[in-house]
């Protein structure tokens, strides 16, 4: 394995230590031979494609799985890890993207929940609360310990079950995916929070597929592949274009395979747009074989903006044109007969039925088209129309049939794409296309984008990502507060300055990109 040995890393000695862990299932072997080290007070980034092996170590780690070959060790002696409740007994916590907890709860009882104090045989509810804002307070994170948790975000509830852990007198937090589903101003303070964590000489094994986040906060990196170690390092010693070669076998440029394509004439004409409450006045044009990137923050009305052009959310008032006819999108089925498609930005809430299979997924946009006499569904057909797509957007899966909640985050939102190119529409909108996938699944989407472009559809690509955007887009619009603030052309994009005018961390930068907002 290249990089450097593990033990060079740090003088500090592991408090867990994987050696030659060998994980199978079946005849498949989806680790082989990890060694990992988790020190106290450092960060160890964990990096790789889905299906690299890192959430089966996370498994181990939690007492899921146990390793066939290999051992493992807490402080130097040799431990096994039988299930959840051992794995805590040995100080090891972990924090999902998705956090298991009781939603009518308070935070403090979820905090104690099991083991709440007690006095004179009843529960000490001051005792409850005053220890859980000790706790809360060593993370200097301000959240009423009373309220119900599922009146929290989902940042809050992560804090929540680190608090819980540490309450446990955890010593390893395993961190699985936990800035996934967040914003980036609630990353940056769960960053603050590890920061502290480190302090507290907490290890931490941290996963994520931002690569920026992976090198920002590690202290150590390992990358896998395929269920192998490709490198073990310092994040010191690892760049961005190291990094993703380490993860891909392929080089950062290989991850935007944007090819040159015709722009033609206007396809989408928005005029005065307004509604949602806070949207105002957002104008431009979109052209066939364009992509136009809207850019911003959480809330800046982007998502919006689309929702009002697919007919979810109706506007108070401006014009949209399609073709050069004023188009009335009064709902989802107005905007499909206009050739408008908009893949949603949360796969899971808003795209996907989980629990059906990849066939009934992607034709549910269609599924009258093969409904036969009596109301029959010409299983036949569907299937062969399924399959197809399923094959072009390369959905690893071992059919059509199966269910799609048994799909890595990269496959499902293939399937996705797939489910909304059903309609055969001329305008794609890509809300987040690429928000929770590995970088292989992120360069396939994008091949797929780029190549729609060339084919001539019109496409809107939504997204928070600086280099997902400069990358793919020919025109990026800006927005914040619910308005367009400025305008680049990809020959003149400045990164700097597209955050700017997204963060309006200095003067208004309208004049940042010529016909700011305008078409």
């Amino acid at each position: 394995m290249s990089g450097f040995p593990i033990e060079a890393m740090s003088s500090v000695a592991p408090i867990v230590e994987l050696r030659g862990i060998t994980k199978r299932f079946g005849p498949v072997e989806v680790l082989t031979d990890i060694d990992l080290s988790l020190r106290s007070g450092r960060v160890h980034s964990l990096a790789g494609e889905n299906g690299a092996g890192k959430s089966t170590i996370v498994k181990i780690l939690g007492g899921v799985h146990r390793p066939d070959d290999g051992l493992i060790f807490k402080e130097g002696e040799e431990i096994t890890i039988h299930g959840a409740a051992e794995a805590q007994r040995h100080g090891i916590a972990v924090i999902h993207q998705h956090p298991a907890l009781f939603p009518d709860l308070s935070v403090a009882e979820n905090i104690f929940v099991g083991r709440q104090p007690r006095r004179l045989g009843r529960i000490d509810w001051v005792a409850m609360r005053r220890e859980a804002r000790e706790l809360l307070s060593g993370l200097r994170v301000d959240v009423d310990v009373r309220l119900p948790v599922k009146m929290l975000g989902i940042a809050e509830r992560q804090t929540v079950e680190i608090v819980k852990a540490l309450s446990l007198r955890a010593r390893v937090l395993v961190m699985d995916e936990p800035t996934s589903a967040i914003s980036r101003e609630e990353a940056v303070r769960l960053f603050e929070i590890v920061e502290t964590l480190k302090q507290q000489g907490v290890a931490i094994l941290f996963i994520s597929h931002f690569i920026d986040e992976i090198l920002r906060l590690g202290d150590d990196v390992t990358i896998l592949r395929s269920g192998r170690r490709v490198v073990t390092s310092s994040a010191a010693e690892l760049t961005l274009e190291s990094t993703v070669r380490h993860m891909v076998g392929r080089t950062p440029e290989a991850l935007f395979p944007k090819e040159a394509a015709a722009i033609g004439e206007p396809v989408v004409e928005v005029r005065g747009l307004a509604g949602c409450g806070f949207v105002e006045d957002v104008s431009f044009t979109l052209r066939a074989g364009e992509i136009v990137g809207f850019f911003g923050l959480v809330g800046a009305g982007r998502s919006e903006v689309a929702q009002m052009l697919f007919g979810i959310e109706p506007p108070d008032r401006g014009e949209v044109r399609v073709d050069g006819g004023r188009a009335r999108i009064r709902s989802p089925r107005d905007a499909m007969r206009l050739g408008i498609s908009l893949l949603p930005e949360d796969r899971h809430q808003q795209g996907l039925v989980l629990e059906f299979p990849i066939r009934a997924n992607a034709t549910l946009p269609i599924l009258r088209r093969f409904t036969r006499w009596l109301g029959l569904v010409d299983r036949t057909r569907e299937a062969e129309i399924a399959g197809d797509y399923a094959k072009r957007m390369r959905v690893v899966a071992t059919g059509i049939e199966q269910l799609v909640n048994a799909l890595s985050g990269g496959n499902q939102q293939k399937v996705l794409l797939a489910k909304w190119l059903m309609p055969s529409p001329r305008i794609l909108i890509l809300d987040q296309p690429t928000r929770g996938i590995d970088v292989g699944a992120k360069a396939e989407i994008h091949r797929i984008i780029s190549q729609l472009a060339g084919q001539g559809m019109a496409i809107v690509l939504i997204s928070d990502d600086v280099p997902d955007v400069t990358a793919m887009a020919d025109r990026i619009l800006v927005f914040r507060s619910g308005r367009i603030v400025a305008e680049f052309s990809r020959a003149t994009v400045d990164r700097g300055s597209m955050v700017l005018a997204a963060s309006h961390a200095g003067p208004d930068p309208v004049a940042a990109g010529p016909g700011a907002g305008r078409p």
